[in-house]
């Protein structure tokens, strides 16, 4: 629903997205309910926090107490972690319709809050309406059971039932504890200077995984700030680099590598704030002056930090989608930027988020598209021959197929499962006319890729 609401239930007159909301199980018991009990709502601006809407996921836990003993245990148990958050005004207007509008007394303030708090917590989103402008939730007990890690061995995705799946996507080890990383892909090589405020903001802990522990990030140095003392001294090609003293102290000062400069905390926060200002206000779509950004960090920042990176992730994107640089007609140079680009990013997925991962499949869904236009646009110059042709387009394919083994069961309509089956229309093409390996069959009969390779 948007703005305004496109249907109400029948029976309840509660709105909703559509029929097929009013006959699904979920609706029932507080359909219910609500033509027994008829409480009053008042929502006329659907774009807005409703308090009567906020209450139903509350309520659907809540009365697993009375209804489902076995499921509200495992509920109970979680995580809401009210201690560390204020009480919101939303929250106590949940707790009013409840108890108020809706007379169910049964169900103390405190119990209330403390499922709001775990629904905050432990929520996933898992999907949204058919406008693509509200997200949908879901607690899923078993799932919220495992802890973050900012190198996660497995990724949790939802079907098209809205049932869970969490997925290895690295070998793990008998007796290795399962992990997943709870940001979402696009920050999964941000450095500890963003990620460690993340968790704190949402999930209200300072994470202690190994990469957090180590301030190099296992040499990826993707927090690792010039040290302008150093630079004006030796030049910016033999400046030391910033990080912070101690990674478990969250104000800790940081210190240069090569000069032993110390620069506080608040200095260094100043700083980052000052330039994501600077990154995050280039207009989304303005491709040449996301290039000349990416110059300008490099003279304070390490190649490998978050920020240049994230800057050339919005150029990876940019290039081959936006208009004046469709893929089909974009100028060579540019998709080679492309193609240079997303090899820097995968260097870094290899060790911050390795495996079958996320970030790898959407990298990788870049790289191919790119490789294949450029093949195409060398082969009718005739700049390359037939061999280098096949030899890139098996690159292509290696790509295509990450991203489909990563993606392609991804609940339908979902971002992901439409760039997998977009990777699979790609793979046909390349096949058909490149390799001649049927890859399209082996796929529809279940063949897995073992390191990157279809068996």
């Amino acid at each position: 629903m948007t703005g305004m609401c496109q249907y109400y239930c029948s029976k309840c007159d509660w709105p909703l997205c559509s029929v097929k909301c009013e006959t699904g199980s979920m609706h029932e018991r507080e359909c219910s309910f609500f033509q027994l009990h008829k409480p009053k709502f008042n929502i006329n601006d659907f774009r807005r926090a409703c308090p009567s809407y906020n209450s139903i996921m509350t309520l659907r836990a809540l009365w697993l107490r009375e209804n489902d003993s076995e499921r509200w245990i495992m509920i109970d148990k979680l995580m809401d972690h009210l201690e560390a958050v204020d009480i919101s005004s939303t929250k106590m207007e949940v707790v009013d319709f409840i108890r108020d509008n809706c007379k169910l007394t049964q169900f103390s303030e405190k119990e209330i809050l403390h499922v709001l708090g775990i629904i905050d917590t432990n929520a996933y989103i898992v999907g949204e309406n058919p406008n693509k402008d509200i997200d949908i939730q879901g607690v899923y007990p078993i799932t919220s059971i495992l802890n973050h890690s900012c190198t996660g061995n497995t990724l949790c995705y939802a079907l098209e039932d809205y049932t869970f799946v969490c997925r290895a996507v690295t070998s793990i080890k008998r007796g290795e504890e399962l992990t997943t990383n709870y940001l979402h892909y696009h920050y999964h090589f941000f450095g500890s200077s963003y990620r460690l405020k993340d968790c704190a903001s949402f999930w209200h802990f300072r994470c202690s995984c190994k990469r957090c522990t180590d301030s190099t990030e296992f040499n990826t140095n993707v927090d690792a700030i010039v040290c302008q003392d150093c630079a004006k001294v030796h030049g910016l090609d033999e400046a030391g680099y910033l990080l912070p003293m101690s990674t478990s102290a969250p104000n800790s000062d940081w210190v240069c590598s090569k000069c032993f400069t110390n620069i506080s905390y608040y200095d260094i926060q100043e700083l980052l704030d000052e330039w994501w200002d600077t990154v995050d206000n280039v207009p989304k779509y303005d491709v040449p002056l996301l290039e000349r950004k990416h110059h300008e960090l490099i003279n304070y920042f390490k190649p490998s930090h978050y920020y240049v990176m994230e800057i050339k992730r919005r150029l990876i994107t940019n290039i081959g989608e936006t208009k004046g640089y469709e893929i089909e007609s974009v100028a060579r140079p540019w998709l080679e930027k492309k193609i240079e680009y997303c090899r820097e990013h995968l260097q870094l997925q290899k060790v911050l988020a390795p495996g079958f991962s996320e970030y790898r499949a959407y990298i990788s869904s870049h790289l191919a598209e790119a490789l294949y236009y450029l093949t195409i646009k060398d082969k009718k110059l005739g700049s390359i021959d037939i061999d280098t042709a096949i030899s890139r387009m098996e690159e292509v394919a290696e790509h295509l197929l990450v991203v489909i083994n990563v993606w392609d069961k991804y609940r339908k309509r979902s971002d992901e499962q439409k760039v997998a089956e977009n990777a699979r229309k790609l793979l046909e093409k390349v096949d058909n006319s490149y390799l001649h390996r049927n890859y399209a069959l082996k796929l529809d009969e279940g063949f897995l890729l073992h390191h990157g390779k279809l068996i």
